[in-house]
């Protein structure tokens, strides 16, 4: 369904749903954006990206390192990227990689589908699940279209839920201790 959706349609959705993370509390209140960056269909986020650069936040992109396994690296812009893993744009190797997220970190994250209750299905490389275990302290959030949306995800215990989920058209909080609520 993403991908049938019409450029210009898509175009708005993922402006919307920059501007909704960029007016966040949950944005506003971090130093660190460890963000994935968009590749085919996905909601866009360079410009999310680009704006954080400008705004001070330290940046910090996905760089794979082996099966089930990723880094986030720091860029200074969207030049430090190249074609890495399946053509997705990753830091180059000049790129440092970023500490393990922590409390003052906002991680966006990508995926097929969502529940209102934090439950998300990726893309089955299990590459978020496995860098997103355990780290609590970070507000954890996809990025995703209204259309993404769905009743329940199955899901299991390896499996880590989202803090928050933005569209379009609304922010989802899933997460009773997540910071926009309070």
């Amino acid at each position: 369904m993403r991908s049938g959706m019409p450029e210009e349609e898509m175009e708005r959705a993922g402006e919307a749903v920059t501007d909704r993370i960029l007016s966040s509390r949950s944005y506003e209140d971090v130093r660190f954006l460890y963000c994935y960056v968009s590749y085919g269909s996905e909601v866009d986020t360079r410009r999310l990206i680009e704006e954080s650069l400008k705004r001070g936040k330290r940046v910090a992109v996905p760089r794979v390192r082996g099966r089930h396994r990723m880094d986030f690296c720091f860029i200074r812009s969207m030049a430090d990227l190249s074609p890495g893993y399946k053509g997705i744009p990753e830091p180059g190797p000049w790129c440092r990689k970023a500490p393990v997220p922590f409390e003052e970190t906002l991680v966006i994250v990508p995926g097929i589908a969502f529940d209102r209750s934090g439950g998300r299905i990726g893309y089955g490389g299990g590459y978020y699940d496995t860098y997103l275990a355990g780290k609590t302290k970070c507000i954890k959030a996809a990025a995703a279209y209204s259309m993404q949306i769905t009743e329940q995800i199955p899901t299991e215990p390896s499996d880590v839920k989202m803090d928050l989920i933005i569209t379009e058209k609304e922010l989802i909080v899933c997460s009773q201790d997540c910071r926009e609520i309070r």
